[in-house]
């Protein structure tokens, strides 16, 4: 019996092959497969999940696939759906080398052939388990369908980390890891039960973070690489409507500071140079530990003036030992110098780069269609835009894989509305491939089916773990821990 069950998918599988429809009296077009996603010429990691596509108007497709290497593989039917485990292996068998693609596609009863293809397998793993992010509704009315999910990137696999069904009414942002790892993470809940969860090694507390010494709760958190730390913006925000803008929604801040959370203690440390009468967000740790990245620009009366709000790259050093703050501000990029903006610092693991957001105004660029991501090498202070990753639309909410070779960032590229997740591959010298749209088993009824957007993607070592239903016992319970100030 043993025997048999195994015998039974390899069965069913040449059965299948069998009945597909093959092509015959076939027409060459010289185009390229008109496909959805494209993926020509990406760069892949090995064991990511298959880059299924569609075709447009077709009834049948028939896809080969070679590897420079070794091995290949077919896929068939209305879409190219390919076995996951025979991907895995042909990707793995050609790690450094290229897979060559043949699609053929039956249209108005004709077969037709398509110019061939290749993608890129690199060398650089991707070993992460996969990716967290947050899917909410694109427009701005309510956030009652809302979650933040995670998604096994080497397969089709997506569960809730947290979401609307489980806290109704309440909302669910700034979720992050440290380093991608897990084992210590933090998510902000927002409304009648408002907490900053923190949680350890699978041991939770519930934080107030809002006190009389500080302008609002702490949000837009990044953790210090021992994990003793958490460094927070506390931001005022708010969102106008444009009729004569461009950007026909502008979220800003009335008022922002920056701050650091001592998690050992429960407590605030502050400086009188990240809460000064001007504008400082997004503070991020360097990947050593010894400096905040944070953004800063000028105070502006807000809403008239959002398109003067221009924020520009700074530091400060940091002494985990002392948990104390520097004295000195250095300026590492002074965008607004040349009528620019750049917000969202993130640091590269391996200390090399920083990745950041590029557009011409705000502290938000999710709603700039000019915004785009760009990398700075730390060591020699070059900049340039990350053009594999960018495009005519709006990149924003960007993070690095554990081992700094791989990022993920939303996008409203597809149709100018919903953000979806991209991947990009970054070599050692900084260069980013063309980027590709996270993997789906039938991609288009997927993407045009999900009606909420991605945003605030990273990278997670490992699963999750939550224990959703103890979660919910202590949101609703009310019990929180005041945190307080380091004096």
């Amino acid at each position: 019996m043993t025997k048999l069950i195994k015998i039974l998918p390899v069965l069913l599988s040449l059965l299948l092959a069998a009945c597909a429809e093959r092509p015959s009296d076939v027409c060459v077009v010289d185009t390229m497969p008109p496909m959805y996603p494209d993926y020509v010429g990406v760069t892949i990691p090995a064991g990511i999940a298959p880059l299924n596509f569609n075709v447009d108007k077709a009834e049948k497709v028939w896809v080969e696939v070679k590897g420079s290497k070794d091995g290949s593989l077919t896929a068939s039917g209305e879409w190219a759906d390919f076995d996951i485990d025979d991907w895995h292996d042909l990707t793995l068998m050609n790690k450094g080398g290229q897979l060559s693609f043949d699609v053929s596609a039956k249209v108005d009863g004709k077969w037709c052939r398509y110019n061939s293809f290749t993608i890129d397998v690199s060398d650089d793993p991707l070993d992460d388990y996969g990716l967290t992010f947050r899917k909410i509704a694109p427009g701005y009315e309510v956030f009652s369908d809302i979650g933040i999910f995670q998604r096994d990137i080497h397969s089709f696999d997506e569960e809730p980390i947290v979401d609307s069904r489980s806290i109704p009414g309440e909302c669910m942002n700034c979720h992050v890891a440290n380093r991608t790892d897990p084992r210590q993470m933090q998510l902000h809940i927002r409304g009648l039960y408002s907490a900053t969860m923190v949680q350890i090694d699978g041991e939770r507390r519930l934080l107030q973070t809002a006190t009389d010494s500080t302008i609002a709760n702490c949000m837009y958190p990044y953790w210090h690489p021992s994990g003793n730390y958490v460094a927070y913006s506390l931001n005022l925000i708010h969102q106008c409507f444009n009729e004569s803008n461009s950007h026909f929604i502008e979220v800003f801040d009335k008022a922002s500071d920056a701050l650091v959370l001592d998690v050992r203690s429960n407590q605030l440390i502050l400086s009188p140079l990240l809460q000064t009468d001007d504008f400082e967000t997004y503070p991020a740790f360097s990947a050593d530990g010894t400096k905040i990245y944070y953004c800063t620009s000028k105070k502006y009366k807000v809403p008239e003036e959002c398109d003067k709000i221009q924020y520009d790259l700074c530091c400060v050093d940091f002494d985990a030992e002392s948990g104390q703050i520097g004295t000195k501000v250095d300026t590492l990029i002074k965008a607004s110098a040349i009528g620019k903006c750049i917000t969202h610092p993130r640091p590269s693991y391996d200390g090399k780069w920083l990745m950041y957001s590029y557009a011409d105004c705000s502290v938000f660029p999710l709603n700039h269609k000019e915004a785009d991501l760009w990398i700075m090498n730390l060591a020699t202070g070059e900049k340039r835009p990350m053009d594999g990753a960018n495009s005519d639309d709006a990149e924003s909410f960007h993070n690095w894989s554990s081992n700094s070779r791989w990022i993920v960032f939303s996008s409203r590229r597809l149709d100018g509305v919903t953000n979806r997740l991209f991947i990009s591959h970054v070599d050692e010298n900084g260069n980013t491939s063309k980027a590709f749209l996270l993997p789906q088993r039938n991609p288009r009824v997927y993407y045009e089916d999900m009606t909420r957007a991605y945003n605030t993607p990273d990278f997670t070592l490992t699963k999750v773990d939550l224990d959703i239903r103890a979660f919910m016992n202590e949101i609703y319970s009310g019990e929180r821990i005041q945190v307080t100030i380091k004096k």
